[in-house]
């Protein structure tokens, strides 16, 4: 069935969890420790970069420039060992962009359809918060149909889910040219007036000449001032807006609050509140992307 299913949609990437069988070669399929997490690469696509060693309970790669996680986490793992494997997840994934995470999570909560939240969904939450990561089931929606029904069970798990990502970089490609900051507080003008005066910018096209009088301003400046380390920053995605900022912060606020809060007589209210923040964010998110 997965065969056909990838066949008939002309599938590159597949992600995989507690699979009956694991493909050999010619098969580019990258699996976890376990024999349980699996990222199936087809149509000859080459794998840009994988871990060094395999991972129990989770596996990823690069492809085609993304990061792609594939994770099962089976009911047999204490909250302890779950914790610790989010853990390793993260640690593994931080700064790897763009970045899919997807798998069999076995936790269950109410913001994404369960009829309950179990002591798993908070762990989740907290941990993938840490990578900005946006929750791509928001409920409403079976992930799991089978002879005595159908329930939202997990994240992306059971029903087969396709998705598109498409590369919109080649309109908006940033400058290649390295960005300096200097400290202008300590400028020393005549060691600036001397490099520059010293210096001179050979005839060319306009492009040419820009770019050697800015090689000129950066020695100028490089000999009269120290430079600032720059911290890094994250462009903002497509569909940031205000009012999502704004939202994001709330929830921030009331995640704080209703970890704070857990064994006391407040705990259930702050938890409500967390949980309608989430939501409200999720819907501005996915209003958003509609719009864009």
């Amino acid at each position: 069935m997965l065969c056909d299913t990838i066949s008939k949609l002309s599938i590159d990437v597949a992600i995989l969890c507690e699979q009956y069988k694991n493909l050999a070669s010619p098969n580019t399929w990258l699996t976890d420790a376990n024999g349980q997490a699996a990222i199936w690469v087809l149509g000859g696509i080459p794998v840009q970069q994988r871990p060094a060693r395999v991972h129990p309970y989770f596996s990823w790669a690069r492809i085609g420039g993304i990061f792609f996680f594939s994770v099962y986490a089976p009911p047999r793992l204490s909250e302890k060992e779950f914790f610790a494997l989010l853990a390793n997840i993260i640690e593994e994934a931080r700064g790897k962009r763009p970045l899919v995470i997807a798998g069999d999570f076995k936790a269950w909560s109410t913001e994404w359809g369960c009829r309950k939240t179990k002591p798993r969904a908070p762990i989740l939450l907290d941990s993938l918060a840490l990578l900005d990561a946006v929750l791509l089931n928001i409920g409403g929606v079976p992930t799991f149909n089978g002879k005595q029904g159908s329930s939202v069970v997990d994240l992306t798990d059971h029903q087969a889910i396709v998705f598109e990502i498409e590369d919109d970089e080649a309109s908006s490609r940033p400058s290649t040219r390295p960005s300096y900051r200097w400290n202008a507080r300590i400028l020393d003008f005549d060691r600036f007036s001397a490099v520059v005066s010293g210096a001179s910018v050979a005839p060319g096209t306009a492009e040419d000449m820009a770019s050697s009088l800015m090689d000129v301003i950066t020695s100028a400046c490089d000999a009269s001032m120290s430079g600032v380390v720059p911290r890094r920053r994250r462009e903002p995605v497509y569909w940031w807006t205000a009012e999502i900022a704004e939202l994001r912060r709330s929830c921030i606020l009331a995640r704080r609050l209703s970890q704070r809060s857990r064994g006391r007589q407040d705990e259930e209210a702050h938890s409500a509140n967390y949980a309608s923040a989430r939501r409200l964010l999720r819907l501005a998110i996915k209003s958003s992307k509609r719009r864009c």
